[in-house]
């Protein structure tokens, strides 16, 4: 895994834009419920501030998948750079997202991991993932999970995430993932709360 650093402006939008059309196109999920381009456009616009926030990392120099993750235990250390990235990307999203869209996509910002493991001292989250579409079927999926994984397993505590689709819930058990809990979104949809969790190992 490489983490993204010294990019320029063009090189992050290009990047968040992949990853808005993986999502989008895959034809289910929470994301399609908005339009095209303002799903796409959200997904470059939150890519840009993991990036900012040092968790967004590629499979290799190829780029064939992308992923955003880190230790709630570091996140207790970014205190006024998260207050800073969080409130560009909503300075973002009421600039370049449409009221109607911006509507919708509110309710996908939620976490419901946050609320279910409040209690963990410690855990790893992994918050976006993605693997290009000329790539998927050929295991990428399994090397963006192997770093997050490891971290938990050396530390003994849970990694988890949340996702919005049953067909992404089983390519998460496959890959040794449980479900831990199924959240309705205001709006219509689900999100599905994953773990694996190494502290009974």
């Amino acid at each position: 895994m490489i983490r993204l650093t010294n990019l320029t402006n063009e090189e992050i939008k290009a990047i968040g834009r992949s990853i808005g059309e993986v999502f989008y196109d895959e034809g289910e999920g929470a994301f399609t419920q908005l339009a095209r381009e303002d799903a796409v456009k959200a997904l470059e616009i939150m890519t840009e501030c993991y990036y900012r926030l040092g968790v967004l990392y590629m499979t290799s120099e190829q780029q064939e998948g992308y992923l955003a993750y880190w230790r709630k235990g570091e996140a207790k250390g970014w205190g006024t750079k998260m207050g800073r990235v969080s409130l560009y990307m909503a300075w973002r999203f009421l600039r370049e997202i449409p009221f109607g869209s911006l509507k919708k996509l509110l309710p996908l910002m939620s976490n419901p991991y946050e609320k279910i493991y409040q209690k963990e001292p410690d855990y790893v989250v992994i918050s976006m993932v993605a693997v290009r579409r000329e790539f998927q079927g050929q295991g990428f999926l399994r090397v963006l999970l192997e770093e997050p994984f490891r971290i938990a397993q050396e530390r003994n505590i849970p990694c988890v995430l949340d996702t919005d689709t049953e067909l992404k819930v089983k390519k998460y058990v496959s890959c040794g993932m449980k479900k831990t809990a199924e959240t309705s979104i205001k709006g219509g949809g689900t999100m599905y709360t994953m773990e694996r969790d190494y502290r009974d190992e």
